[in-house]
């Protein structure tokens, strides 16, 4: 997975509210029994309880965001402060997105913005790439920094060169979804669908009734082609004529082997008298060498017997 990745998986996280609120070390500390001996109970140096307090490294930062996820946001917090000082640019993206997302409150959005400026000048891809987007989503949309159009594309722009499909997007059509709100609305305009055309059931509602005003409920639709209403009405007339009965029998199928045959009224029987007198030859058959065998003696003998 690449690394751009992760802060984005972190923002979804963030944003669908359904991590625990409160959860220390992703499931409490471990309990302590003041036993050497009780393995058990003893916070070794793989479990997360003794990775928050350790000194930063790339692996201590990557647990930060493994704590974000399960739900403790202070002691990711905490990990994130210590990796930043220590000039770790991925801990500014997963900080800002927390602040940026209220995750331990009230959200802070002047504070987010400056995380991401930082991270869009540090110089270190590819988290320099995705703090280009994001501070030039803060720009865009005015989040934390006084909005300004115009710088926001110079960032957009920087982005794209250095290959970040969302600012690429951006440039295209003026709307992005790397940077989301809590209604999961991405950044700039949505751009319409193009050459969406109407539904059947659009057409067929519009044309049962021409002329109907629309209903007060709801807003009056765009006018429908003439040619696309005439289709309708001619979908409501076959759809209401009744279907034409058959004026001769169809013929049945029988299945011969892997293949279905029609098989026409007026065929003869006689291939399946033959059939019934096979079956009936071999039945017998098969009676007089059961009742031979019985009494011990072969169904066909030799001339020596």
């Amino acid at each position: 997975m690449r690394i751009p990745s992760m802060a984005a998986l972190l923002s979804m996280s963030l944003l669908s509210g359904n991590v625990p609120a409160a959860n220390l070390f992703c499931g409490g500390p471990v309990p302590q029994t003041d036993e050497p001996t009780d393995l058990a109970h003893v916070v070794g140096d793989q479990t997360l309880e003794y990775m928050a307090d350790q000194p930063a490294s790339m692996v201590v930062c990557s647990k930060g965001y493994l704590f974000e996820k399960c739900g403790d946001h202070e002691t990711a917090m905490r990990i994130f402060d210590r990796c930043i000082e220590a000039g770790y640019v991925g801990a500014m993206i997963w900080k800002a997105l927390m602040l940026q997302d209220g995750a331990l409150g009230k959200p802070d959005l002047p504070a987010a913005a400056e995380l991401m400026r930082r991270a869009a000048q540090s110089g270190d891809s590819p988290y320099a790439t995705l703090g280009k987007l994001h501070y030039a989503s803060a720009l865009h949309e005015g989040k934390g920094v006084p909005r300004d159009v115009t710088a926001a594309r110079s960032w957009f722009e920087a982005a794209a060169a250095e290959g970040n499909p969302d600012a690429i997007e951006f440039l295209r059509t003026g709307y992005h979804v790397g940077d989301r709100d809590g209604q999961a609305r991405g950044v700039g305009d949505a751009p319409p669908v193009a050459g969406a055309a109407p539904l059947p059931g659009v057409l067929l509602e519009e044309a049962a009734v021409p002329g109907q005003p629309a209903s007060p409920a709801r807003p009056a639709r765009a006018p429908v082609a003439p040619r696309l209403v005439s289709e309708a009405h001619r979908l409501v007339a076959e759809a209401a004529t009744p279907p034409a009965t058959p004026s001769a029998p169809l013929a049945q199928p029988r299945l011969t082997g892997q293949r279905l045959a029609p098989v026409s009224p007026d065929a003869p029987v006689a291939a399946w008298m033959q059939s019934a007198a096979l079956t009936t030859l071999l039945l017998t058959l098969t009676l007089i060498g059961a009742f031979r065998q019985r009494r011990g003696r072969p169904l066909f003998l030799s001339h020596g017997a």
